[in-house]
């Protein structure tokens, strides 16, 4: 029996181990499944949020960021819990960073931060090609713009000798004041529409600058006067001194203008207006002095002498009639003596005679005398006969509407102008400066040509112009061009009046323009700018297919935005500098065709009220001593508290910063891009609030965004656009990813 137990150990310790190995009977250790939920966290620059992240787990777990400036509320816990994640402001770039979270593994959660990435914006257009194509025109004032001989007096070569400063603004044409002699400074009374003013040099001169000019891509536009002649002019000296003279029906000329109003054709739609009637007297009076023995006369007709001496009194001495149409008197004279003939003993219009040239009176010799003519002085010792010929008693009304020395002309019926005497006469002076190789005609107070100041007619007006218009037109295709001539006429009125004249020309002045700029600018309020003005270059379009929209700022004579009478635009913008930088700015990048007035460019300012129209229209301050400043063209009336040297063109061009170099530069972005001088204006709408303009400019595949902040304080504005290329900027800008914040008075523009 104890053998057989021993015999079966071997086999029970088989079968005890075998039961001890069965993994079924063994009770197995717990398992830990460490998570993290979210395994990333993405931050913006300056977040102050806290983010969570769930910690799941069952047994005890510590958590390490690998940055210092991420931060963990607690850096360890056990089982379940939550990990609250802050993150320092981030200045600089992009960053990425991670948490480590330690348990029975380990897992890890990704930290990403936005950085500011601020980039200052710089410009970087493209290289000019050389091919002007900003259509920008100069407003130049020949007496006052630059005197080439010294004697204070713009002139032709003065203009030809500066052609590189205007060719640096980038202008692609000149507008010149009137060219044609004249008496007085502005030239707005013609006496010759033929020939030009001998003060400003000879034609050949004119030539020379013609071709100077298209040398260098610029056109020369003339200012042309429909309106009215100069009273100087011999078409009118003409048509008053004799009844039979073809000149009589060049002007409106009747013996009572309120009862044969109606006989002129040119004046149907409008009513009688007394005081656009100015009385003159027909014929051209001759007086003659000569000494004589006969006794004192004391005469009783109406035509008299009026004489005078330097600090003395004056009196009348009245002449005797002849019966014949002519007068004398015979008075004592001893000494120099100034003197007028006057038809009346009163000063009423058409009263006074004088000199039609020089005054001074040579015993025995003729004097030709005029209405409104210059004073006479006589110097003599004794008894002199001093006798009127070629007096005429017929009394003579001309429509004068706006001064008595600018006799309004007279064309005919609107409808048949082309046939009118009148009208062919002043083509046909028009085809001679087309010929000589004038590119094209500012036309002067274009609403006043059929009718007057106080009433006109617009639709005859219109009539009237398309006929000049399509003469000139027809005459500068014959010379050899093949595009159209340009011509921009000036009338001044509503946009609503305004914008019916396209019926007539391809291009008006838009006098809308400066208002919405201004309120811009001195408001700070730019949120109908794109609107406003889109909408002007829209309803131009509708009148007709090729109008072109000519928009400027101020002009010659242009009216404050602010009251206290005319002023230019650095007067109505308090010459404050940023604003008058921007005004260029926003002038330059919107549509149509931009005018620069001459010393816009460099901040002239000037008021005429109670001074005269010449302080509107200082001379060029080219060096700064002053040298060869034309201040006798604008009869020596300038503001010298203005003309300094920090305002002259040496001073300015030698700063980068100054007003001169933001035209220049605008200019150029003009010229470099085709969507900003022929392109199409949209709204960009940006949104930033009021103070914010910003429209696309797009011409073909060009396409450029434009943004003007008016503010006088930093503004962002959201961008979805492409802010990698700015070509043109004023002021500062700085991009934080979709945020651009522009400076104070600040202009940027992107090639997108």
């Amino acid at each position: 029996m104890i053998r057989k137990l021993i015999s079966l150990l071997p086999l029970m310790a088989v079968f005890f181990l075998t039961v001890s190995c069965d993994p079924t009977q063994v009770k197995p250790e717990a398992q830990d499944t460490l998570t993290l939920s979210p395994t990333s966290l993405d931050f913006e620059a300056e977040d102050a949020s806290t983010k969570l992240v769930y910690v799941t787990t069952e047994k005890d777990w510590t958590a390490t960021p690998s940055a210092a400036w991420i931060h963990l509320e607690k850096t360890s816990g056990t089982g379940k819990g939550t990990l609250a994640v802050t993150v320092d402001a981030n200045l600089g770039e992009d960053r990425s960073g991670s948490i480590s979270v330690k348990g029975s593994k380990t897992e890890t959660v990704s930290v990403s931060q936005k950085g500011r990435n601020i980039i200052t914006v710089v410009a970087n257009p493209d290289s000019f090609d050389g091919n002007k194509r900003s259509s920008t025109t100069y407003q130049l004032l020949i007496y006052s713009f630059a005197d080439s001989n010294g004697d204070g007096i713009g002139d032709f070569k003065g203009i030809q000798n500066k052609l590189d400063y205007l060719d640096g603004l980038g202008v692609t044409a000149l507008w010149l004041s009137p060219a044609h002699p004249s008496d007085s400074y502005h030239a707005y009374d013609v006496t010759d529409y033929y020939a030009v003013n001998p003060l400003y040099g000879t034609e050949q001169d004119f030539k020379s600058l013609i071709d100077a000019a298209h040398a260098r891509g610029i056109k020369i536009y003339m200012d042309y006067v429909l309106n009215h002649s100069g009273k100087g002019n011999d078409w009118f000296k003409q048509a008053l001194a004799d009844p039979s003279s073809k000149y009589r029906d060049y002007y409106f000329l009747t013996p009572n203008p309120k009862a044969d109003y109606s006989k002129f054709p040119m004046l149907k739609g409008t009513t009688y207006q007394a005081d656009e009637w100015k009385q003159a007297a027909s014929g051209s009076p001759k007086m003659t002095v000569t000494k004589t023995t006969e006794a004192l006369t004391n005469g009783n007709s109406d035509w008299n002498l009026w004489l005078w001496q330097d600090g003395g009194e004056g009196k009348t001495v009245r002449f005797t009639s002849q019966g014949d149409g002519s007068y004398y008197l015979v008075m004592d004279i001893n000494g120099k003596w100034g003197m007028l003939v006057r038809k009346y003993m009163n000063w009423d219009p058409g009263s006074k005679f004088g000199a039609s040239g020089n005054g001074t009176v040579t015993e025995g010799k003729a004097v030709d005398l005029m209405p409104d003519g210059g004073d006479m002085t006589f110097t003599g010792s004794g008894r002199y006969r001093i006798e009127l010929t070629n007096v005429s008693t017929e009394t003579l009304y001309y429509m004068g509407c706006f001064s008595d020395w600018m006799p309004d002309l007279n064309y005919g019926d609107p409808a048949a102008a082309e046939t009118n005497p009148t009208f062919m006469d002043i083509a046909a002076s028009a085809d001679k400066w087309i010929n000589l190789g004038v590119d094209g005609f500012r036309l002067d107070a274009v609403k006043h040509i059929c009718g007057g100041i106080n009433s006109y007619n617009n639709t005859a007006n219109q009539t009237l112009l398309k006929k000049w218009y399509d003469h000139c037109n027809a005459t500068y295709q014959a010379a050899g061009h093949s595009d159209n001539i340009f011509m921009v006429g000036e009338a001044w009125d509503s946009h609503n009046v305004e914008q019916n004249y396209y019926k007539g020309l391809t291009s008006c002045f838009e006098f809308g323009y400066w208002p919405v700029l201004y309120k811009a600018l001195a408001n700070q309020n730019a949120s109908s700018y794109v609107s406003t003005v889109s909408g002007f270059i829209e309803d131009h379009k509708k009148v007709r297919s090729d109008a072109i929209t000519s928009f400027f700022m101020t002009n010659h004579d242009h009216s404050s935005q602010t009251g206290g009478g005319e002023v230019r635009a650095a007067d109505d913008l308090g010459k404050d500098p940023a604003k008058e930088k921007q005004a260029a700015a926003m002038l330059l990048t919107t549509p149509g065709k931009p005018f620069v007035y001459q010393g816009e460019e460099l901040g002239y300012w000037g008021n005429s009220k109670g001074k005269g129209d010449e302080y509107l229209r200082a001379p060029i301050l080219w060096d700064k001593a002053g040298k060869h400043c034309a201040k006798k063209g604008v009869n020596n009336k300038v503001d010298n508290a203005m003309l300094t040297s920090a305002i002259s063109v040496e001073a300015q061009d030698a700063d980068a910063n100054s007003l001169l170099n933001v035209y220049k530069t605008w200019s150029r972005l003009r010229n470099i891009y085709p969507a900003l001088a022929e392109g199409t204006m949209t709204d960009a709408s940006l949104g930033g609030g009021n103070t914010i303009a910003a429209w696309y400019m797009t011409a073909g595949s060009q396409k450029l965004l434009v943004i003007h902040n008016t503010a006088s304080k930093e503004k962002p504005v959201t961008v979805k656009d492409d802010m990698s290329r700015a070509v043109g900027l004023l002021g500062t800008a700085t991009i934080d990813h979709d945020v651009l914040t522009l400076g104070p008075n600040s202009s940027v523009v992107f090639k997108l």
